[in-house]
């Protein structure tokens, strides 16, 4: 019975320990309204006045329709309202996302942390849509285009039924879980531009850390692993081999190349990294970034606005004296 007993006090103190790592944002917390267009409503003229600006960004740069001022954009809307292909997806998105309540509390959390790092940002609308399977997340100046085809969850059948299937490592996190985190990484890149005094891999390597580390910091209480869209066994996987994907990077080369090619091969993901055994996930060169990032706060103790405006990647690598 003592034992369960402070067993118990333990974990209050490590809870207690957690919450005293970041701010309190409560003050800062506002409702998130998520406005749905996945509804594939047929009035269009309503649907129009509901959503203004976002309507036109929605048919002309998710559904490249154009806009409603266009001729014959009424014809081409229609094609796609009446397609059943896309009135089962958008039957599915809405069986699946009856609500988004969870969603809107997440944002709600996460924009308030935004808040307190970023006080002179803009907090951006939050809109779904159907897309027929493109890009996940659009960005706007003051809104977020979510794409919830693209978050039926791995056992969806529609993304084996596509012209170009979704590969099973990329299924994976196309889940309800994945939402807010892509939402948040897309708008915090539209945000805080890539703008490297040298396109290098160690340069992309960094900046991408850099969005990981402000995702953490959004999202304090969350494992990090799902940061990086990991498994629990991949983060672990990276933390018992820290030393040898950066011996890897720096054995081929690799880090200061600009080869363009061979950047996006290990920026992009994939189902595992290529040159690393398969248990390694994509992109653990972008954790490699990540760690990096997270040395540099620790030594200079910089604000994430600070952090977010160094465009000299070279520089933060060489502060932060990274060797795994």
């Amino acid at each position: 019975m003592k034992f369960f007993i402070k067993g118990i006090i333990l974990l209050l103190l490590l809870t207690n320990c957690r919450r005293e790592n970041h701010p309190n944002v409560r003050e800062l917390l506002k409702d998130v309204k998520i406005n749905r267009l996945d509804t594939l409503n047929p009035d269009v003229k309503k649907i129009q006045e509901k959503y203004g600006r976002y309507f036109d960004i929605y048919t002309g740069g998710v559904l490249q329709l154009g806009i409603a001022a266009d001729s014959g954009f009424a014809h081409l809307l229609g094609y796609f309202l009446k397609d059943s292909i896309i009135l089962e997806v958008a039957d599915t998105v809405l069986f699946k996302y009856t609500d988004m309540h969870q969603q809107e509390q997440e944002f709600s959390w996460a924009f308030a942390y935004y808040a307190y790092y970023f006080p002179q940002h803009t907090i951006p609308q939050i809109y779904t849509h159907i897309s027929g399977f493109n890009q996940s997340v659009i960005v706007d100046s003051a809104a977020i285009g979510i794409s919830l085809d693209n978050y039926l969850g791995e056992q969806c059948i529609f993304y084996s039924m596509l012209s170009v299937p979704v590969p099973i490592y990329a299924r994976k996190k196309m889940t309800a879980n994945d939402i807010v985190r892509d939402a948040l990484s897309g708008w915090l890149s539209a945000e805080f531009p890539f703008r490297p005094q040298q396109n290098d891999l160690v340069s992309g390597m960094i900046y991408q850390g850099k969005v990981i580390y402000l995702l953490e910091k959004l999202f304090p209480e969350t494992p990090k692993n799902w940061l990086l869209g990991f498994m629990p066994e991949q983060w672990e996987w990276c933390e018992k081999n820290e030393g040898q994907i950066w011996g890897f990077l720096v054995e081929n080369d690799y880090l200061f190349t600009t080869q363009q090619r061979l950047i996006m091969k290990y920026l992009n993901d994939a189902p595992y990294t290529s040159g690393m055994p398969t248990e390694s996930p994509g992109k653990a060169v972008v954790w490699s970034g990540y760690r990096i990032v997270s040395q540099y706060m620790e030594k200079m103790g910089s604000s994430p606005e600070t952090l977010m405006d160094e465009q000299d990647y070279h520089k933060i690598l060489r502060l932060a004296a990274y060797r795994p």
